[in-house]
């Protein structure tokens, strides 16, 4: 049995491999590369003030257990409080001052490279962000041609860094003929972020969330993140250290590392149209205490791949603060893999994502698609074997019908599939429903499989620059593998395994992100009302 479970391990990781490199092979395909003279020019440098919108790439790639679908952690989301681009550095420039020479697209040769820090007045202050954090985004070094474009790429990545709130290029010249010095003025965001909030869910009843972080710990870029929650049925902790930039690394390779403890109810016990409980009578408390970390680095500007251990205990209790497990429910079904109650899942993780999207919190155009795998490796109790696949793909297309503002309105399609091979233990299986499946049902209803396929299309239109709404259709479908599920928590509690909900919402720009609420029909003719902080996707 040993032998069977590790010839599987062996042969999923060789399958995993294959695929990723088929992937990234796919997202090359069709790439064109241009070269520039390298010949200097005698024409005098440009600086230009309005550059083209560039992709903001992401700063940290959080390790989470689950797949991204499945995810029951901490609901915390680090939201950048970014200016739009076109802020970040125009207001700066008129208050510091800047004396901008224009020259060219080539000119002479970049003898030094200077950042420079001010405040909110524009005037010169020490700067708590060590330089080389800023000159390492530009392609450009002492003794290169100064170049506009390369210049405005680098410009534009320090303006995506959340670390910074306002930055500016200008080009000074020197006593030497043909030599400049390029200098970068950077005001900078305030390190540390205390951000609180509320939430509200079926499994954890009210609850309340306190986020602690460090964005800039060492004047490094280094985030150190502390997240707590607690509520009516739910405590928990998530402390994570990240590094986007692992300093000397020449492919920008990053990583993050963490702990958790997380105490709630889970979706996949609760829900549906037939209550089953505990044989005490209380719900099913998932709890996982563990952690993990993850190495991820850029392919391309709009492609990230990662990979990840993670190690979790997870157990069945019957509230937060008990040592009693509890193996079975009510009519004897498990609700671990183990017999004890207590799992160990130990799981390596690959993930990649291509995000082409114009904006991250607003999009408008473009696409984004995400991709992982979790292999899990059998060890301690449940000597679990299984290997989860997911996937999502999102297409935003900008149309012109409204014109209620300069805003365009945008149809959104998004289709999400995931399914697990091996032994699944059942507080794993993908539970559909709810604000971020089918909106017409409450969280959970829909069903508990071990496969799935979700899909979505929305109608986004502006009202006033603050207030959009929404038109939306919703579909998701377990494939009939609810009764595959050990325990089948899902048809004990005559879920449907399948749902379609239909509705209208409204959505509200705030310092967080978009807020949104949703009101939804179903198709066995019930409704739901959806709170949530940030798009679906």
């Amino acid at each position: 049995m040993l032998y069977r479970k590790w010839s599987h391990l062996i042969l999923s990781l060789v399958v995993a491999w294959g695929g990723t490199n088929l992937f990234l092979a796919a997202s090359s395909w069709g790439q064109v590369t241009s070269t520039v003279p390298s010949s200097p020019s005698q024409h005098p440098l440009v600086i230009d003030d309005n550059p083209s919108p560039q992709t903001v790439e992401q700063e940290s790639s959080p390790v989470k257990y689950g797949s991204f679908v499945n995810s029951e952690g901490l609901e915390v989301e680090r939201r950048s409080q970014q200016l739009p681009q076109a802020d970040k550095g125009t207001d700066l420039g008129q208050r510091a001052n800047l004396s901008q020479t224009y020259y060219g697209e080539i000119g002479g040769i970049i003898a030094d490279i200077q950042v420079r820090f001010v405040n909110e007045e524009g005037q010169l202050t020490p700067g708590r962000t060590q330089p080389f954090i800023i000159t390492r985004e530009f392609d450009l070094q002492p003794g290169d041609v100064y170049r506009s474009e390369l210049a405005q790429q680098g410009l534009q990545r320090v303006r995506d860094l959340e670390i910074v709130k306002q930055a500016q290029l200008s080009v000074e010249p020197t006593a030497q003929p043909n030599r400049v010095v390029m200098v970068i003025t950077v005001e900078e965001r305030s390190s540390f972020r205390v951000t609180a909030f509320p939430g509200s869910t079926r499994a954890k009843g009210v609850y309340g969330v306190l986020h602690l972080e460090e964005r800039n710990l060492g004047g490094n870029d280094q985030n150190l993140a502390l997240a707590l929650e607690g509520g009516e049925r739910t405590l928990g902790f998530d402390l994570s250290f990240t590094d986007p930039w692992i300093a000397g690394d020449p492919l920008r390779t990053g990583y993050t590392v963490g702990v958790f403890n997380q105490r709630s109810p889970s979706l996949v016990f609760i829900g549906g149209d037939r209550d089953v409980d505990l044989p005490n009578g209380n719900t099913p408390w998932v709890h996982r205490l563990g952690g993990g970390g993850e190495i991820f680095r850029p392919i391309t500007p709009d492609l990230k791949v990662g990979v990840g251990l993670s190690y979790q205990r997870v157990s069945i209790r019957d509230q937060a603060f008990t040592n009693r497990v509890q193996p079975v429910d009510e009519l004897g079904n498990p609700l671990s893999f183990s017999d004890r109650g207590q799992d160990d899942l130990l799981t390596v993780n690959l993930s990649a994502s291509q995000d082409r999207r114009d904006d991250e919190d607003y999009p408008t155009q473009g696409s984004k698609l995400e991709v992982g795998m979790d292999q899990s490796i059998p060890v301690g109790l449940g000597n679990i074997l299984f290997n989860r696949l997911t996937g999502s793909y999102t297409q935003y297309l900008p149309l012109e019908v409204f014109n209620f503002t300069s805003q365009p309105d945008i149809l959104v399609f998004n289709f999400q599939a995931g399914t697990t091979i091996g032994e699944l233990p059942p507080y794993e299986a993908f539970s559909l429903g709810g604000g971020s499946s089918v909106r017409g049902y409450k969280s959970g209803d829909v069903g508990a499989g071990r496969s799935f396929i979700q899909a979505t299309a929305e109608y986004r239109f502006p009202v006033f620059t603050w207030l959009g709404g929404t038109v939306f259709a919703d579909y998701a479908t377990d494939l009939g593998s609810g009764d595959t599920v050990p325990g089948e928590p899902g048809e004990v509690r005559d879920k449907p395994g399948s749902g379609f909900g239909y509705g209208v919402g409204v959505r509200v720009r705030s310092p967080f992100g978009p807020v949104r609420v949703d009101f939804g029909l179903n198709d066995q003719g019930d409704s739901q009302v959806h709170f949530g902080v940030g798009e679906r996707f």
